[in-house]
């Protein structure tokens, strides 16, 4: 009985790291943002899920549902802790990384180094800083396996919204 046990329990293991994983795969309709060695900012207001890190600077992190069951993670931060507001907490130091599964937040990343995953609906700004920004692309091109179809980060800045406009007739993507 205890050997059957313990095998559930290393099954489930093994399966509730994957489970979360899936939360951060693109849903129907889902934007992505992929960033890849970035130096400057990043902000971005979404519901779904986010991971990366940062070599060196912030991240704040506000969350806009705080009753939900959902907790960001954050690691490696060095320097004190701040409140930022009701929700917001920022992260300063070197080697950050965080992740964001689940609920609506906001995050602002600024600094040297940003390396991002995010999945989801909701909108952001992005500026590079400096002679090699680093790369990013919208709704589908991972920067890290096809740099070529990444575009560098902007010196002057861009809006964008991660996910593609919904045609209110029907639902469907135009």
């Amino acid at each position: 009985m205890t050997r059957k046990l313990l095998l559930g329990l290393a099954l489930l293991a093994l399966v509730l790291p994957v489970a979360g994983t899936a939360a951060l795969s693109a849903a129907a309709g889902d934007g992505t943002l992929s960033v890849e060695n970035g130096r400057g900012s990043v902000t971005l207001r979404a519901k779904g899920g986010l991971i990366g890190r940062i070599d060196r600077g912030t991240v704040t992190i506000y969350d806009l549902t705080p009753a939900d069951a959902y907790d960001q993670r954050v690691t490696g931060d060095d320097r004190p802790v701040r409140f930022v507001g009701e929700t917001g907490i920022r992260y300063a130091g070197n080697g950050i990384r965080f992740r964001i599964v689940g609920g609506e937040f906001k995050v602002v990343i600024t600094g040297a180094g940003i390396d991002l995953s995010a999945v989801g609906r909701g909108s952001g700004f992005i500026q590079g800083a400096g002679d090699d920004p680093g790369l990013y692309s919208l709704d589908g091109t991972d920067c890290r396996t096809d740099a070529a179809a990444c575009k560098p980060l902007p010196d002057l800045g861009r809006r964008f919204q991660l996910a593609p406009d919904r045609d209110k007739d029907n639902g469907r993507t135009p």
